[in-house]
Parts: C-alpha cells; sequence; structure tokens
C-alpha cells in the first residue's frame, strides 16, 4: 500500500538508451520538463575509452597492423621460403577476410553485452517507468526484453536490430510470447536506411505496437515528434505493476 502511494506521487521516470546521434530524444525532453530521464553512458562502436577494453580490439589490430603487412610484403620468418612461403601467402590471404569479419563480429557482439549490462544496472538503480531508446539503443533494448532483463513500457525509436545482428553474426533475438510483456509500441520510419522494411512483420509478429512514419532515421520532423510525444505520455500514465527487472513488486 505504501510503495503504491509512492509509485503513484514521485515524478515519473524514463531510461532513455540512445544511438550515435541524439535524433529526437532532445525534442522529447524538452517538452516533458516534470519527466525525470536518465540516459546512462554506452560505449558504441567505434567510440568510448570503455570500448578499447574490448578483447576483440587488440585481435584486430594485430590482423591490420601486422598480419596485413606481412602478406602484403611478403616477408616471412626464417625457415618460410620457396613453395612453401607461396602456400603459406595464400592461407593468410584466405584467412584475413575471415579474420578481419569474425573480429568486427566479435567487436559489436561484446559491445551489445556490455550495452545490456550497463542498462540493467541502471535499471536497477533508477527504476524506471518506461525506457525510451533510440537507434542502437533501440535494439539493445529489444535485446533486453528477449533476455526478459525488463518487461515494462518500452518505446522503440528505429531501432537497428536487424543490422547490429546482422553484423554481430547473430540471429535476431527471440522475444516472449506478447501477453508476458508491458506495451512495446515501435516507431519505424520509411525512409530508414539503417532499419529494413523487413523489420516490421518480424517485430508486428512479435507483438509490437507499430507506427510508421513518413521520416527517415533521425525521427525530427514535427509531426513524428508529436506522434512520439503522445506516446510517451500514453505509456507513463499507465500504472506500475511490476518491478522494472521483470519481477513482482509486492515481494
Amino acid at each position: 500500500m505504501v510503495m503504491a502511494q509512492y509509485e503513484r506521487e514521485r515524478a515519473r521516470r524514463v531510461l532513455v538508451v540512445g544511438g550515435w546521434s541524439p535524433g529526437p530524444l532532445d525534442a522529447l525532453r524538452a517538452r516533458m520538463d516534470r519527466v525525470e530521464f536518465l540516459e546512462p553512458t554506452i560505449p558504441m562502436p567505434p567510440s568510448g575509452c570503455r570500448w578499447c577494453l574490448n578483447p576483440f580490439c587488440p585481435l584486430l589490430l594485430v590482423v591490420i597492423f601486422w598480419l596485413l603487412p606481412m602478406v602484403a610484403s611478403g616477408e616471412w620468418p626464417a625457415g618460410i621460403e620457396g613453395t612453401m612461403s607461396w602456400l603459406v601467402r595464400l592461407a593468410a590471404l584466405l584467412a584475413i577476410p575471415l579474420l578481419l569479419r569474425l573480429c568486427v563480429a566479435g567487436l559489436v557482439w561484446f559491445s551489445i553485452k556490455d550495452g545490456l549490462w550497463t542498462i540493467s544496472r541502471a535499471i536497477n538503480d533508477f527504476q524506471p517507468d518506461v525506457i525510451l531508446a533510440f537507434s542502437w539503443g533501440g535494439g539493445l533494448a529489444l535485446w533486453l526484453l528477449a533476455e526478459r532483463r525488463w518487461r515494462g513500457p518500452t518505446l522503440l525509436l528505429a531501432p537497428t536490430v536487424k543490422a547490429m545482428a546482422c553484423v554481430a553474426c547473430r540471429a535476431l533475438p527471440r522475444f516472449p510470447a506478447p501477453s508476458a510483456l508491458a506495451p512495446v509500441h515501435v516507431f519505424h520510419a520509411h525512409h530508414d536506411g539503417f532499419c529494413p522494411e523487413s523489420q516490421v512483420a518480424v517485430l508486428s509478429a512479435a507483438g509490437c505496437e507499430l507506427h510508421l512514419c513518413d521520416d527517415n532515421h533521425v525521427l525530427l520532423r514535427r509531426q513524428t515528434v508529436e506522434e512520439i510525444h503522445s506516446c510517451l505520455k500514453q505509456l507513463l500514465s499507465l500504472s506500475p505493476v511490476e518491478n522494472r527487472d521483470g519481477e513482482d513488486s509486492s515481494e
């Protein structure tokens, strides 16, 4: 009873998970000065000091700055010459593209998992009412939902989940049954070079409510921002029933 009263009286909280650009996030924050926003720092490839701790980063540097120049110059370790030299060069030439692809996939997947860890900590500390996620952040939020680290209302803006899964060499996240989640709204632009139209059917089948916009990836047209603002207000008006980590609040 006391907890329910506290939830009604405190300011609504929105956890923001951003992308490489702010997109419509700044415009939304400016319109909702009575809402408490928190945007944790999430390193995204290829920026951020913490991102440099990615274990696949040094491996990628070794391939680019040691293996590749060695193959190009033909300077092999002592004892490798003649026919053996050509065989080693051929093997290296065949292996380098694969190694580069695996390194890039590993870099991105590590960044995704690190982002999920950061968001999970922010959920536990901040206890948001809604998650608002844009672009890269939208992709992270979909993995968060798939892993049931969050079950509350969610607003996704141009989530780049398919591009992220493709670069990371991973399958798209598998979502729980729609009945197991609070409302998940997705704003998807018709002219978005980062979010293919094929995402629409996938997200709709997963139980998300799709809002198709005549806009581009940044979703900054006036009408689009108005619609997103209205949807966010609607989600904030819902009474909190569950803890933000997916457990019953009565416990």
